[in-house]
């Protein structure tokens, strides 16, 4: 069968999305240590909602699984394939801001069921780089006050 366009694949990718297991939702892995910037895990599948759009204004619905001040990883379903380099617009709704920015595609895999995107982010705004400096340090406080049994989100 003949290759799928970026808009089909990120439009299909749109339909069905799983979040992470519980388990990679909350490990923090040697690999997160190497990176230039601390990703933190995102433990529900709700708390960010995300955005992909391709070059024809096409939507996909993601599920973030984890976020830094740089970039972040998430889930789509179904299997897409997206060169390293590929640059998509980015919708993103963190608690106390909207953010619409170029992301990079740094890594793409997975199979048939979901494919996971490793994503940098290329255009971000001082104010968008502080809303989500503040996001990812909720995360941090969250996943703390978890690990001591307390569940509330802080603010």
């Amino acid at each position: 069968p003949p290759a799928d366009s970026l808009q089909t694949r990120v439009h299909r990718a749109a339909d069905a999305v799983s979040p992470a297991p519980p388990d990679r939702q909350t490990d923090v892995s040697a690999d997160a240590q190497r990176r230039a910037a601390f990703r933190v895990p995102v433990p529900d599948p709700n708390w960010i909602a995300a955005t992909l759009l391709g070059d024809d204004g096409e939507a996909a619905g993601a599920i973030v699984l984890d976020l830094s001040r740089i970039g972040m990883s998430a889930r789509l379903s179904g299997e897409i394939e997206l060169p390293r380099g590929t640059r998509l617009r980015c919708r993103l709704v963190l608690e106390d801001a909207p953010i619409e920015t170029e992301v990079t595609v740094r890594h793409c895999g997975g199979d048939s069921a979901s494919t996971r995107l490793g994503m940098e982010f290329t255009a971000l705004s001082p104010l968008h780089d502080s809303a989500i400096s503040r996001a990812v340090f909720r995360l941090q406080r969250y996943l703390l006050r978890r690990k001591q049994g307390r569940r509330a989100l802080p603010r």
